[in-house]
């Protein structure tokens, strides 16, 4: 019998705490290995196929918790374990920023990572607490972006965001919302909340009616990835 989540629990405030560790670790190597990128590229390829991972894991999960019951597999993974979370999509963009040397997709990794993914880790919506596997494959995707994100950021060159990264950010994030919308159009699903309100009471309810709120979340994303460049533009400055 696995254990039920505790918000801020011992095993919760440890993730946060190793997150803040690799993060803080991948800043100094990446500062450390500038000026000889190769030997990066073990730890690079090492780091994103963990995050490619963390993307299969959910369903694969959900999938081998109900084998007993085929159509209560297909339910859980059509309506909660495709991997078209945007959490996801940060992970294989990051995964490819690392492999690639992408500096776009480096850029949208942390401004996307860390306005939305980051949120899953401090306030994360998991069942299963430590040491349900649910737990790690949670914590290494929810704490493996936004430890990545930020190792690139401020601890690399030519992989931070650059000027005009909050509105690359904001069409990319159209780009991806409208194919969500279609995505749930034609499965009728509500990933990312895209096709109408959740149906427990959350903030999203304070924002307006659909499609209102959408525009409301949108303005909610601009403030943010805002907030996220100060920093990378003070780094930039003290870095040069």
């Amino acid at each position: 019998m696995n254990a039920s989540f505790t918000l801020f629990g011992p095993a919760h405030l440890t993730a946060i705490a190793l997150t803040c560790l690799a993060a803080w670790h991948l800043i100094r190597f990446y500062r450390r290995t500038e000026s000889a990128p190769a030997a990066r590229v073990p730890w690079n390829k090492v780091l994103a196929i963990s995050l490619f991972i963390t993307v299969m894991l959910d369903p694969l999960l959900n999938g081998w918790r109900n084998l007993h019951n085929p159509a209560e597999v297909w339910r859980i993974i059509k309506t909660e374990s495709f991997p078209v979370h945007l959490c996801d999509i940060v992970a294989i963009l990051l995964g490819c920023a690392l492999l690639r040397n992408s500096q776009r997709c480096a850029e949208l990794g942390y401004l996307w990572g860390l306005s939305g993914t980051l949120q899953g880790l401090i306030t994360p919506a998991i069942k299963y607490g430590f040491p349900a596997p649910e737990f790690f494959a949670f914590f290494l995707q929810h704490g493996g972006v936004p430890a990545v994100a930020i190792g690139l950021a401020f601890g690399t060159s030519a992989l931070k965001p650059q000027s005009g990264a909050l509105w690359r950010a904001l069409v990319w994030i159209n780009v991806y919302l409208a194919g969500i919308f279609l995505f749930n159009w034609l499965l009728g699903t509500n990933y990312g909340y895209v096709n109408h309100k959740p149906a427990p009471p959350t903030l999203i309810d304070f924002l307006g009616p659909w499609p209102l709120y959408l525009l409301s979340l949108e303005a909610v994303a601009v403030f943010f990835f805002f907030l996220l460049l100060l920093p990378v533009r003070r780094a930039t400055v003290s870095m040069g």
